[in-house]
């Protein structure tokens, strides 16, 4: 079923360069969205030199499934799921390993003008349920959730 969302009469469908009468596919004008236009701003960002036990408690106590990992310098390096997780909290120890030490998300990450379906394509491909959005310089603009993509 095709939705449809009404425009002033006479309006120019750009995608298709045709007059409308009030009416034009809703899909048509979201081909035009950006990743910057989806997603939403990153609620944890943690250094990758925190300790996996610690990585853990953040994730627990803060009730959510994944957070972003910034490098020494600020730049976004990947992002931490509670499944990667798994195995350290299941050992009840993880010792001294830091985040950068364990296998997590790493780039390459969406950028702001990438169009969102381009984005929704590569979510799909790589399994992910989230995507760090990511500025010309590296450090980290946003999250790209996968219902939002």
């Amino acid at each position: 079923m095709t939705t449809y969302q009404p425009l002033p009469d006479g309006s120019v469908n750009t995608v298709h360069d045709v007059l409308v009468r009030g009416i034009v596919p809703v899909a048509a004008i979201d081909d035009r969205d950006t990743v910057q236009d989806r997603m939403s701003l990153p609620d944890l960002q943690i250094s990758d030199d925190v300790l996996v036990d610690t990585a853990i408690d953040i994730l627990r106590s803060a009730h959510v499934g994944h957070m972003l990992v910034r490098g020494h310098d600020g730049r976004c390096t990947g992002l931490l799921t509670s499944a990667q997780l798994g195995p350290y909290r299941r050992a009840g120890y993880a010792g001294g390993t830091s985040v950068d030490d364990i296998v997590h998300d790493r780039g390459p990450f969406a950028h702001t003008s990438m169009p969102a379906g381009t984005a929704q394509a590569a979510m799909r491909i790589r399994g992910l349920e989230a995507w760090p959005v990511v500025d010309d310089d590296g450090y980290s603009v946003g999250l790209l959730a996968r219902e939002r993509a």
